[in-house]
């Protein structure tokens, strides 16, 4: 879930995209050293694209006198007077095999990349530079110099990303620190008085203004603050991750962070086992013939909000082994339903995941709404919520780390789907709502 910051006007709309996220969302990380390696221990035991093109730019020296990096250069640029433009500087590439939203297009010394637009925002490009190489002159994106020093974080979705690169200490700004579950991402902050920018939910542009971080990463939501800040040449990028309807391709915006930090190599090795993972789990699932029919969604004055039969939400249940109720359609949104239509359908499901995040037994959900007692599910005690590592602020990891690990969600869905196989697992989000 992203959580958007937004002017007071537009408090109205933000509720209803709230709403609508945490019904279509339902969607560790271990932090990396410098070093551009991964410890895939720690991970369990897949459109966007990205191209290779060719630098057209001038440099200086000779090919014949200088030797092509063997990896990005990640703490460094280039030395005066060592560029040369036939020269690759980004032997380290990623390769977006399954995420529809982003593009990152390689040449020679810099990286072109593209958000897509969405029904609110525009289609945006920026020119990630290497340091101490030439820019080229013949193209009007903003440009960004990499490997980036200073970032602005506005989703809570981007901090696994940041933690899992090694690369906590670009962070000089978060929207709001209530939402951190990160226990190395907030000492981080703490200890260096990092600047929290939208406490309010609204963008402080002074506070922005005044750090001019050379990259805030938005919610992907418009905010007009975000039209002042490109203005003044402070870079915006749309973080629109929750867009995906692919687990893996969610997953994959950590390639968006990476390019930025010239550590591909780091977040390849990352997303490699994690999609490895995720396919060894959902071919096991697909193996069951007993597919437990699912209800998702919870309800918000009057409204049943449920996840469409396209979506994230219904992918990763299908994955898992079960029979979302709902799956019929290609809705990748949320589904407006009331609550009698729910009462009728619901009836078929023995599970239902993501019920209210507020209920902390059966018996307050029945005091909310006593018609629920007719639901097999309720009645069955399979009533199910992510809400397994909240802290005290109410900040709930299953919205900062799940879209990054896509494999443990599915493992923690196929637990409560098929407990027999999954006897190994311990869950990481979610748990079961005792009756009371």
């Amino acid at each position: 879930m992203t959580f958007v910051q937004f002017t007071r006007q537009h408090k109205s709309i933000w509720l209803n995209i709230l709403i609508a996220s945490i019904a279509a969302f339902g969607v560790a990380c271990t932090t990396e050293t410098d070093s551009d390696v991964v410890d895939t221990a720690t991970v369990p035991s897949a459109t966007a694209s990205s191209t290779v093109a060719t630098s057209t730019s001038t440099g200086r020296g000779t090919a014949d006198t200088l030797d092509a990096p063997s990896t990005n250069l990640t703490d460094s640029c280039i030395e005066q007077g060592e560029f040369h433009a036939d020269l690759d500087y980004f032997p380290d590439k990623v390769l977006v095999r399954t995420a529809e939203n982003f593009v990152i297009e390689y040449h020679n010394s810099y990286k072109i990349l593209t958000i897509n637009g969405t029904d609110s925002t525009d289609t945006r490009s920026y020119t990630l530079v290497q340091c101490g190489a030439d820019a080229p002159t013949d193209l009007e994106h903003p440009i960004i110099n990499i490997p980036i020093r200073s970032m602005f974080l506005s989703s809570s979705t981007q901090y696994p990303g940041i933690t899992i690169l090694g690369s906590k200490d670009v962070v000089t700004g978060v929207a709001q620190t209530g939402y951190i579950t990160s226990t190395e991402l907030m000492a981080h902050v703490i200890e260096n008085n990092v600047t929290e920018f939208a406490a309010n939910f609204e963008v402080d542009t002074e506070a922005v203004i005044a750090e001019k971080p050379e990259v805030l990463l938005s919610s992907g939501f418009p905010d007009p603050s975000y039209s002042v800040l490109r203005d003044l040449e402070i870079p915006v990028i749309d973080w629109t991750d929750w867009l995906e309807t692919n687990p893996i391709g969610r997953a994959e915006w950590m390639y968006v962070t990476a390019a930025l930090l010239n550590r591909e190599k780091i977040a390849t090795a990352f997303i490699d086992e994690v999609e490895k993972e995720y396919g060894r789990l959902s071919a096991m699932a697909s193996e069951r013939s007993d597919r437990p029919k699912v209800m998702v969604g919870s309800a918000f004055q009057g409204t049943f909000y449920a996840p469409g039969g396209g979506s994230y939400v219904a992918q990763l249940v299908d994955d898992a082994g079960g029979d979302y109720i709902w799956r019929t359609g290609e809705d990748t949104g949320s589904l407006y339903l009331d609550i009698e239509t729910v009462l009728v359908e619901g009836q078929t499901a023995s599970i239902w995941i993501d019920a209210p995040s507020h209920w902390i037994n059966l018996k307050q959900g029945l005091i909310e709404d006593p018609r629920y007692a007719d639901l097999n599910s309720i009645q069955m005690e399979q009533v199910w919520n992510h809400t397994r590592l909240v802290n005290k602020n109410g900040a709930d990891d299953y919205f900062e780390r799940a879209a990054s690990r896509p494999d443990l969600l599915l493992a923690d869905l196929m637990k409560i789907f098929h407990p027999e196989i999954m006897s190994h697992h311990s869950l990481e989000w979610y748990l079961r709502l005792p009756p009371q």
